[in-house]
């Protein structure tokens, strides 16, 4: 192994370990800070037999909660391509297909919010016009169209890669 794949293992591996440990605090944070009330509602709620609202509750939380598992999505495929990394397979179809498949995450995380995030109740009091903005979700939907086209030409580059190395 080369020094530079050397360095790319190393790496990835400490990437792999992050991406990990980000995951299961989101997963925990998700989880204390979304559902846990609306599972203690729940629970709350079966005695009485009111559990369809209750259930309503939980289900609006966790919809409210969307963009947010699809980052989770996107922290576990990472997780996955950098283990691939790790393991040497660092040109590869199934790489690429990774890459692109953070990219979805990352477009669906976007559109999730711009869907379940609630509008405005009222026009701005402000007597000046404010110049525009470009918000979070049209910048993370650019970067995963970005992801997903990037991870298509690895995997296009991977695929001739392999037919060359059939050739040679």
């Amino acid at each position: 192994m080369d020094k530079i794949q050397e360095k790319l293992v190393r790496g990835s591996r400490r990437l792999a370990f992050a991406f990990t440990a980000l995951f299961w605090t989101g997963a925990l944070w998700l989880l204390s800070e979304t559902a846990w009330r609306p599972l203690k509602e729940v629970a709350a709620a079966l005695p009485s037999g009111r559990t369809v609202d209750a259930m309503l509750g939980l289900v609006r939380a966790l919809l409210a909660e969307t963009p947010a598992f699809a980052l989770m999505g996107a922290l576990w495929t990472a997780r996955g391509l950098f283990r691939r990394f790790a393991r040497g397979e660092a040109l590869t179809i199934a790489s690429g297909r990774s890459l692109s498949i953070i990219g979805c995450w990352f477009l669906a995380s976007a559109l999730a919010s711009g869907t379940f995030s609630s509008a405005p109740s009222s026009p701005p009091t402000t007597a000046f016009a404010e110049p525009p903005t470009i918000s979070a979700e049209i910048v993370l939907g650019c970067v995963g169209a970005a992801l997903i086209l990037l991870g298509r030409a690895f995997s296009a580059a991977a695929a001739i890669k392999a037919d060359h190395d059939q050739i040679v």
